[in-house]
């Protein structure tokens, strides 16, 4: 059975959406130590418990007027963000492995197998993004598993990813070993540290994801996106 484009792109923004509305909870409770799960969502101001129809992904904000039902407390408008943000980049990792499958180039376990492998990959990065950005710190539950789980994923799709269970070891060694040695070496030279472990962990796992010939680019374009942030920061507490 055909299963026309427009409706997996609907199902997809859906998809991610909802999984953004969940990594606000994460971004918000993995740093503090708490629960992901438990308890429910609810107001951090009044503790008032959000309802179903309060916690619809965009939606309930735009309703709301941005604000929560019971105190009236403003509700950030990084909320709806990370939902639109994570819907959208959701739908973009999803569209090479759908337009592969509905062109018969990819069998359907292989290419809804991909897909959700790689939107777990993604939502972990946004979820470390925004906590990092908060805290300066990378969870380890995070960005430990990285690492194995890219290798076993170049195992199984290697092909189709074009990344080799070998590439993948590689780029894990010389993404984590590389930042690692650059760590070490500045510590030696300063007598500070200048990189924290949690950016050695988050390279290895990336070098394993992407191979080690993607390492050069994620390099330069974590560089340009420190100093971006780097400069947007020092603007903003001016």
């Amino acid at each position: 059975v055909e299963v026309p484009m427009p409706f997996l792109v609907a199902i997809v923004l859906l998809w991610g959406a909802c999984w953004g509305s969940f990594l606000n909870v994460v971004i918000y409770r993995l740093p503090a130590g708490l629960s992901v799960v438990h308890p429910s969502s609810h107001c951090p101001a009044c503790q008032a418990p959000i309802r179903p129809w309060q916690n619809i992904p965009l939606l309930s904000w735009a309703f709301l007027g941005g604000r929560c039902a019971k105190c009236n407390i403003p509700i950030s408008f990084r909320y709806p963000a990370v939902e639109a943000v994570t819907a959208g980049l959701a739908l973009a990792v999803a569209l090479p492995w759908l337009t592969a499958w509905l062109q018969g180039d990819l069998a359907a376990p292989d290419a809804y197998g991909g897909l959700l492998l790689e939107h777990c990959l993604l939502f972990a990065l946004i979820a470390i993004a925004l906590i990092d950005a908060d805290t300066f710190m990378v969870p380890d539950s995070l960005s430990l598993p990285m690492p194995l789980v890219g290798i076993a994923v170049a195992f199984w799709l290697g092909d189709a990813r074009g990344v080799s269970w070998q590439q993948a070891a590689a780029g894990a060694l010389a993404g984590g070993g590389g930042l690692l040695a650059v760590q070490l070496g500045y510590a030696a030279l300063t007598g500070r540290e200048g990189l924290g472990t949690g950016d050695v962990k988050l390279m290895a796992g990336l070098g394993a994801w992407l191979g080690v010939s993607a390492l050069p680019i994620v390099q330069l374009a974590a560089a340009i996106q420190g100093l971006i942030f780097a400069v947007g920061l020092t603007l903003v507490q001016r």
